[in-house]
């Protein structure tokens, strides 16, 4: 393929992506040392690029475009999970994902891309459009992620508003997400199951099989905003509002 050729076609993509498909590497170094200083491509760190040539010109970058471009098995995870879903409230500046391959962060026009965990810790599926496929946590896994460390979904309130947004939920794989996870996310996952039992389809059952799995707590939902939190003795839970606040967080179909 051609240096321009190529460069049309692919917005994110790494040198050694680059230079396999070049029918040229040598020539191809040339033009991409030129295409740099001239602007036609950027460096987002060594050995990762962007296109801003032809229809890239001036054009935004999908932050899970630069992600599968670094490594095509990361996973977005967390807030960045919510937003792939659909279901994120509020926009979020930073990208976070798990990866095997890339193991620091970095910045890029106004994004920051984190590192959080290895791919092997996450069940995953790849979401697909007609212009984009990106590797995502799961529905469930989603749900588990951002109960577990609420602070990387935007915060207890982002998280909740998110996360009960699914319409509908694998139980089957949820406990399976929840298989190895601590009794203080057991008891944020169990709170909000009961929560959601009617939307969700979730009998009782369940819910005293994670009950089981509890200690003698107390756990928390992120840190107390005010002086008056609200409690779950059932799941002993300290939530970070009053009772009826975190009720109107809570997505009901």
């Amino acid at each position: 393929m051609k240096f321009t050729r190529y460069i049309a076609t692919h917005h994110a993509f790494t040198t050694s992506d680059l230079m396999a498909a070049m029918d040229s590497p040598a020539s191809a170094e040339e033009q991409l040392r030129l295409a740099v200083r001239s602007g036609a491509v950027e460096r987002v760190r060594r050995g990762l690029l962007v296109s801003n040539y032809g229809r890239y010109e001036d054009a935004p970058i999908d932050p899970a475009a630069v992600v599968m471009a670094a490594d095509p098995e990361a996973v977005l995870s967390y807030h960045s999970a919510l937003e792939a879903h659909g279901v994120a409230h509020n926009v979020g500046f930073v990208c976070l994902f798990r990866s095997d391959v890339v193991r620091s962060p970095f910045s890029f026009r106004g994004v920051g891309y984190e590192p959080c965990g290895s791919v092997a810790d996450a069940r995953s599926r790849m979401l697909r459009t007609d212009s984009s496929h990106r590797r995502v946590t799961t529905k469930e896994q989603t749900l588990v992620d951002c109960l577990d460390r609420p602070s990387l979904a935007g915060g207890a309130e982002e998280a909740v508003r998110g996360v009960t947004a699914f319409a509908y939920l694998d139980i089957d794989e949820l406990l399976g997400s929840l298989n190895r996870s601590s009794a203080s996310t057991v008891s944020r996952v169990g709170w909000l199951l009961e929560e959601k039992a009617e939307d969700w389809h979730v009998g009782e059952e369940l819910l005293s099989r994670l009950e089981s799995r509890l200690g003698k707590g107390p756990y928390r939902l992120g840190r107390p905003h005010t002086d008056r939190c609200g409690w779950s003795s059932r799941w002993r839970l300290l939530l970070p509002e009053g009772n009826e606040e975190v009720e109107t967080w809570i997505t009901r179909s």
